[in-house]
């Protein structure tokens, strides 16, 4: 009898001590004084802390959590004595568990969210309890807000052949995406364009005056005209297609064919580029911030001098002498199976 208890207390000692080693284990691995850290946090397109009623908000950026991200949280709240605020919560999911998270969501705004000023908040809580908040303004504008430029990008047919494309083509079923823009140049909605790394798109550009008509025809009325202008997609770092080794690279093909009297383009520098093709290629894999840029040089001399390889030129301002007179600001997500 006195065996039988002498095990069954070295038993339940057993038993004990390996709960309490496993706790302890489990605290070392979740340290209590870790707080979460968040970096680079870019809050709209761009940056830009704007975004449109009824359109998504981006948000990107880099989280460490030691102890593990437990929970994800974002409110927005009007500032000014307001009281609309809308909320949304990641409990579960590819962010949840994990020590290094970049977060990437696009986040639906109400449409019935008020014009104005509002205060946003990016928490996130670890396993061990600790949270770290990364707060910023935010405008929301209202959905009335007019828009003064258009990009609308429709995939075609065709094929990319150093830098520029041959064979193009209509394709048949094939949604457009657009992105509009205000009068500054900054994205109201679709402000991040979804597109097949190796798709070719015909991107047509549109401005709009007071009435909503559409104005884009006044930089191509005629030859005279046009010689002012050109159309340049700066930013990203494309690798172009006439330098990649694998023939994947990005072209950006200015290519109207007849000015507004009628009248053909004759060759590639004298394109403007109210009408492009664009393909980013699979050299340019990811997401990058870019600007759709319509320049007016300061002498119609210049235009002739603008090749089909300077398009994202870092330098373009310099070289061309002019201002950019349409500027419009928006990212670009060449990634495999966007739509």
């Amino acid at each position: 009898m006195k065996t039988r208890n002498i095990r069954f207390f070295f038993l339940l000692s057993t038993i004990l001590f390996g709960f309490l080693s496993s706790c302890k284990k489990d605290n070392e691995e979740i340290p209590a004084l870790a707080q979460p850290q968040i970096s680079a946090l870019e809050i709209g397109s761009g940056n830009n802390k704007n975004v449109q009623a009824g359109s998504d908000l981006h948000l990107e950026g880099d989280i460490l959590a030691e102890a593990l991200i437990s929970k994800i949280e974002i409110e927005v709240h009007q500032e000014g004595g307001g009281q609309y605020k809308f909320t949304k919560a990641y409990t579960d999911g590819k962010y949840i568990g994990v020590k290094n998270a970049t977060f990437h969501e696009h986040i639906d705004v109400p449409a019935d969210a008020p014009a104005g000023a509002y205060h946003f908040h990016f928490t996130v809580t670890d396993k061990a309890g600790n949270t770290t908040t990364v707060e910023s303004p935010l405008t929301i504008q209202g959905t009335d807000v007019k828009v003064a430029y258009k990009l609308i990008f429709t995939e075609v047919n065709g094929e990319a052949h150093g830098d520029h494309f041959h064979d193009l083509a209509d394709k048949e079923k094939v949604e457009p995406i657009a992105i509009s823009f205000d009068e500054k140049g900054t994205a109201l909605s679709g402000g991040h364009a979804h597109l097949h790394p190796a798709g070719i798109y015909k991107i047509e550009l549109k401005q709009f005056d007071a009435t909503s008509k559409e104005t884009q025809g006044q930089y191509i009325t005629n030859k005279a005209t046009a010689d002012y202008y050109k159309a340049f997609l700066s930013g990203g770092s494309f690798v172009l297609n006439p330098n990649s080794s694998t023939g994947n690279g990005a072209i950006f093909q200015t290519k109207e064919t007849n000015y507004g009297d009628g009248t053909a383009v004759n060759g590639a520098t004298e394109t403007t580029g109210i009408i492009t093709y664009f393909t980013a290629g699979k050299d340019n894999e990811g997401e990058k911030n870019v600007f759709f840029v319509l320049r007016k040089f300061n002498d119609a001399s210049t235009k002739a001098k603008v090749t089909r390889t300077d398009w994202n030129l870092s330098d373009y301002a310099t070289k061309f002498a002019g201002q950019d007179l349409i500027k419009l600001s928006f990212e670009l997500h060449a990634e495999e199976g966007e739509d």
